[in-house]
């Protein structure tokens, strides 16, 4: 750790308790906007407190400065707790010289700070992994319903941090609370089988009427589930499950997973690809992909389309089974012949990249135009692609665009970027300014990156609409978040320079010149 940066923050923090006493350890937008007033160079470490004092830590030595000071209790034992509850939102030295900044400026007596390890944390990955956690946490603290939802499901699969059902609930709740409907749906599924929570099919069932009367499906059969099952606490309800029967128009047939699971052992392929299903996404019941490996096979031995090409996916991928890209190929290849279309694009895609298979971009082609031809959005787009390309096929950019306006239809947000790209560009038709910034707008709508920034650079240029540069900015910086670092440098140089409806705010464009990395003189 930085001795000269800790003592600075150190002194910092000490200037913020000692002008406002420690209870402002409780409030982390009151702490961290003195913060900045203090230490106004610290911007980094003003964003780990933000993220540390809103788990909580602050109350950690609000209520240990007493015992610690009179030397019953342990500084580095307190230090080391606290750490424990940061370091899944932010990397070891950060959350251990926030840490040590409190302790230091309470006044407690600490050991010398341990050196950091240059193995596992210490590593470029992990640090942009915890880079990104932060992010997160910050615009979930902000209101973000996108970012509780994907805190949660980092938390539940255990994506760049350790996996932690509890804190999944944590963060699902938040965004549950908010209408967020997909977090309802995963905050039912918890409470139903225990995870994260202690299993209450009451709750569970609350939850999943959230979900169920904003349209979500498989909430809605879950909950007629519930009512029929019935559990400890919450006596099933025939009369209650088939009211919800007539209100979404689902079977009040025993659709439970012991249900469907009786069905699969009994043969039933449909009933067999569903439980593989369920034990792939966790929807419902415990997830495990080797399980769900093993319900797909049964499926796919008795020519299930839709299983074969769930099957391959898990052998192209290793989840549930070793990975093998020929086992892949040869599954995609069955599932297509069988009429399934994702399939069918998949193995285009294999032929495409030599994936388990040798490379054969006329075989992609014709592969990708089959299932086009017959209205897969995602295949039309990559038809288009190999049309505009030249791959497989002539190139022919005004038959590419064709297939882009096809997938764009279907609202395939790839294809409604191309669109918007040949519109402003005049590829395979006349320059239309207007309609491409149409087409950027929709799947800009999807969080489509490239058609996010695109749709900035409409408003920043003036391209089919009047010139913005706040709605810009805007866009940029959604751009930027999805990773595009020429949307990063463009978002900064909004605010280094304004334009109309945007005043220069170098402070702000300092900011995301240090958030994203970039050289701020060279903007």
């Amino acid at each position: 750790m930085d001795d000269k940066l800790l003592a600075e923050t150190t002194a910092a923090v000490k200037q913020v308790t000692d002008r406002f006493g420690t209870d402002i350890l409780r409030d982390h937008k009151r702490f961290c906007s003195a913060f900045s007033d203090f230490a106004p160079r610290l911007s980094k470490e003003n964003k780990a407190f933000f993220v540390a004092l809103s788990e909580n830590v602050g109350e950690i030595f609000i209520k240990e400065n007493s015992a610690v000071m009179s030397g019953s209790s342990s500084a580095e034992t307190v230090i080391q707790r606290a750490m424990t509850d940061i370091t899944e939102y932010l990397n070891d030295a950060k959350a251990e010289l926030v840490v040590r900044s409190i302790a230091g400026a309470l006044g407690w007596q600490m050991s010398a700070s341990p050196q950091q390890s240059s193995q596992g944390h210490g590593d470029t990955g992990y640090m942009a992994s915890s880079s990104l956690i932060e992010d997160l946490f910050r615009r979930a603290q902000n209101g973000d319903n996108d970012a509780c939802f994907n805190l949660g499901e980092r938390f539940f699969y255990g994506r760049g941090v350790k996996q932690d059902y509890a804190k999944a609930v944590k963060w699902y709740t938040i965004s549950s609370d908010r209408g967020d409907c997909s977090s309802q749906k995963k905050l039912a599924d918890c409470y139903y089988l225990g995870q994260g929570a202690e299993r209450n099919l009451a709750k569970a069932a609350y939850r999943y009427e959230q979900a169920a009367e904003q349209g979500d499906y498989d909430s809605q059969k879950a909950l007629i589930r519930c009512y029929l099952t019935g559990d400890s606490g919450f006596p099933p309800d025939r009369a209650r499950a088939a009211y919800y029967s007539k209100r979404y128009g689902v079977s009040v047939d025993d659709d439970t997973p012991e249900g469907i699971q009786k069905r699969a052992q009994m043969g039933d392929p449909n009933a067999q690809f569903r439980l593989g299903c369920m034990f792939l996404s966790g929807a419902g019941i415990e997830y495990d992909p080797a399980k769900a490996v093993y319900w797909l096979k049964q499926a796919a031995e008795q020519g299930h389309a839709a299983a074969l090409f769930d099957l391959g996916c898990c052998y192209f991928s290793g989840n549930g089974v070793q990975q093998d890209k020929i086992t892949a190929v040869m599954m995609f290849r069955k599932a297509a012949e069988e009429g399934d279309l994702d399939a069918l694009n998949n193995l285009a895609g294999c032929c495409l990249r030599g994936d388990g298979i040798d490379r054969d971009p006329r075989a992609a082609a014709e592969y990708y135009k089959k299932a086009a031809g017959q209205g897969h959005p995602k295949a039309q787009y990559n038809y288009g692609e190999c049309c505009f390309k030249g791959t497989g096929v002539p190139k022919d950019q005004q038959e590419a665009l064709k297939w882009y306006q096809e997938a764009a239809r279907q609202e395939d947000p790839d294809g409604q970027y191309s669109c918007g790209w040949c519109y402003e560009h005049g590829i395979g038709t006349e320059k239309d300014p207007f309609r491409a910034k149409e087409m950027y707008e929709l799947a800009a709508a999807q969080r489509h990156t490239a058609a996010q920034k695109s749709l900035g650079c409409c408003y920043a240029n003036g391209t089919g609409t009047s010139k913005n540069f706040a709605t810009a900015a805007e866009l940029f910086q959604k751009a930027a978040a999805g990773g595009d670092k020429e949307a990063a440098e463009l978002l900064a140089a909004c605010y280094k320079y304004g334009g109309e409806y945007l005043a220069p705010n170098p402070a702000r464009a300092h900011y995301y010149a240090e958030q994203y990395g970039l050289d701020y003189d060279r903007i």
